[in-house]
């Protein structure tokens, strides 16, 4: 696993190099990059390492410690991430539930290239209950979640 980021982020580099600001990394890159930022409140002092306690701390039931790394994650860049947190804050696992900002966390993890956080979002929309009810944008969010790959939103729209 080590030699796996290793070579992702020499990858990372090179591309870099090439493109400058980084403009034009796939949602993978991003996410390797951001999850190499050095964070000193992290364990291991990467965002990674925030990542690997809050996976555990959410395996041993720890909500409100996975709640905070997952936190750190999200806001370092990692979309996905974005995602999970956003159903912890919506169940009301660790945190206060809070419906309007796992929406936000949906919207944040879908623009950053998570297709699973658009097709939360757009249930969201569709059920009306973390988002205003809007059939228009919840099919636009669970078309784009479906463009990204998501099975699940691909099934909601009939198969497409």
């Amino acid at each position: 696993m080590k030699g796996f980021w290793v070579c992702a982020l020499l990858s990372l580099a090179a591309c870099s190099e090439k493109q400058g600001s980084g403009a034009g990394q796939t949602a993978q890159e991003k996410e390797a990059a951001a999850l190499a930022n050095k964070d000193e409140k992290c364990p291991g002092g990467t965002v990674k390492g925030c990542l690997d306690a809050a996976t555990e701390a959410e395996r041993k039931g720890e909500s409100p410690r996975a709640v905070e790394m997952y936190t750190r994650v999200c806001d370092a860049g990692v979309a996905r991430v974005c995602n999970v947190l956003g159903t912890f804050v919506w169940q009301g696992r660790g945190v206060t539930a809070d419906p309007a900002r796992a929406y936000s966390l949906y919207m944040r993890a879908c623009d950053g290239g998570d297709a699973s956080g658009c097709f939360s979002a757009g249930i969201c929309h569709r059920t009306g209950t973390c988002a205003e009810k809007n059939d228009a944008e919840a099919t636009r969010l669970i078309q784009r979640a479906c463009d990204g790959g998501d099975k699940r939103a691909c099934a909601n729209l009939g198969g497409r």
